[in-house]
């Protein structure tokens, strides 16, 4: 049977997958003409889905809650107060300092600069 810890890492592994994929779709898409070809469909309907709303943090993990919030910031790095505001309007209380310890220490998370966050494999503009 998985550790937890196995579980997470997977869960991030999947996490990085499905990103890359959604990339690609979209790569696809831009190459499309935009005639209501089978790509631009399934970008416009995969663009629809909205982010998880209140409360749909407040059973996960401090960790996975700061990096659904960063997937759900439409690409742009987050200072840490701004992740404290997300985090907080969807259910999860997390400390200032412990916010600090999760994004120093835990691999998925980066520094880009001027007290932005933001998650390792993403391409911010």
């Amino acid at each position: 049977m998985a550790t937890s810890i196995e579980l997470k890492t997977k869960a991030a592994e999947l996490r990085k997958i499905a990103d890359k994929l959604d990339e690609a779709a979209r790569a696809l898409a831009s190459l499309d003409s935009g005639n209501g070809s089978f790509f631009s469909t399934a970008i416009a309907t995969s663009q629809q889905t909205k982010p998880l709303e209140f409360g749909d943090l407040a059973k996960m993990s401090g960790v996975d809650a700061i990096e659904r919030v960063m997937v759900d910031a439409d690409g742009h790095p987050l200072s840490k107060p701004d992740i404290l505001k997300r985090l907080k309007a969807r259910g999860k209380a997390i400390g200032e300092n412990t916010l600090g310890a999760y994004l120093s220490r835990e691999p998925r998370f980066k520094s880009y600069g001027e007290g932005k966050w933001g998650l390792v494999d993403k391409v911010y503009s």
